[in-house]
């Protein structure tokens, strides 16, 4: 028996297989968002910590100079110039938290728009 290519019709994907490749293609950009939100919090934190070392050091200098200085005064400014750095950078990690829960949710509602705009297409198809 000779078989032509026209009797063997190969099968159709199943349904969900589309859907599967939107599935994994959605799963990797989000993958990558929460990498490059996590890079944003490391440099920002790294840049934050650079800056407070530089002022323990800072302090230090100035405690240890030869010259008379008020220990109080100075270890108070200290105190209240790094209280005030640390709301700072509370309030920038905060607000870079609230930028990437928007970037977040834009693109949850840019895949679903798309999710139905195909379950339309398929409907209308069939």
């Amino acid at each position: 028996m000779i078989w032509y290519p026209e009797d063997v019709r190969a099968p159709e994907l199943p349904p969900f297989a589309n859907t599967s490749k939107k599935l994994i293609r959605a799963t990797a950009a989000m993958q990558a968002h929460s990498m490059r939100a996590l890079l944003r919090y490391q440099i920002e934190g790294v840049s934050f910590l650079k800056r407070r070392f530089e002022d323990d050091l800072k302090l230090i200098e100035k405690l240890t100079e030869g010259e008379f200085v008020d220990a109080f005064d100075v270890f108070a400014n200290f105190v209240q110039n790094a209280t005030s750095d640390y709301a700072k950078e509370a309030g920038k990690f905060a607000s870079i938290g609230a930028k990437l829960a928007s970037e977040t949710a834009g693109q949850v509602r840019q895949e679903a728009e798309t999710t139905m705009d195909d379950m339309a297409a398929a409907t209308l198809a069939t």
